[in-house]
């Protein structure tokens, strides 16, 4: 059975929250699957390469929502939010939301697509925002990890 396995972690250090997500496969990874973490993937690198200070925050989301769309899925949460002291804390990274990054925010970049009754595929890293674009804090890989 190819079941995909979605593991959501983080830590505290000094007080400060992280926040990351990867993805593990018992067995296999069978096509259907792999099309959904490719667009998963390829959309949180593309954020990434947009974060940079004064990045609008409602065009990073609009970006991916498009995409997800164009591949006929919906992003269903936010494509990220703030950390901190807390896990999840403002900015919230929404098509919602008009306002925009600045150096030294700490975010997590987190594109998903859910497929309900079936699985859910998420990529997350916490990133820290400078100002000509970003350092990610979490540097596990995103490759395909079959178990």
């Amino acid at each position: 059975m190819a079941e995909p396995i979605l593991i959501d972690m983080g830590c505290k250090y000094n007080g400060y929250s992280s926040d990351m997500t990867r993805m593990m496969f018992v067995g296999c990874i069978l096509e259907e699957t792999k099309r959904v973490y490719d667009i998963v993937l390829k959309n949180e690198e593309n954020v990434l390469s947009q974060i940079r200070e004064y990045a609008s925050i409602k065009t990073m989301a609009q970006m991916v929502e498009s995409d997800f769309k164009l591949n006929n899925y919906t992003l269903i949460h936010a494509l990220g939010h703030g950390v901190g002291l807390e896990t999840h804390e403002r900015p919230y990274i929404t098509a919602r939301n008009d306002t925009f990054l600045k150096e030294n925010m700490v975010i997590a970049n987190e594109p998903g697509i859910y497929l309900p009754g079936k699985y859910g595929i998420r990529i997350e890293d916490t990133i820290l925002v400078t100002k000509n674009g970003c350092e990610i804090l979490t540097k596990s890989p995103k490759t395909y990890t079959v178990i």
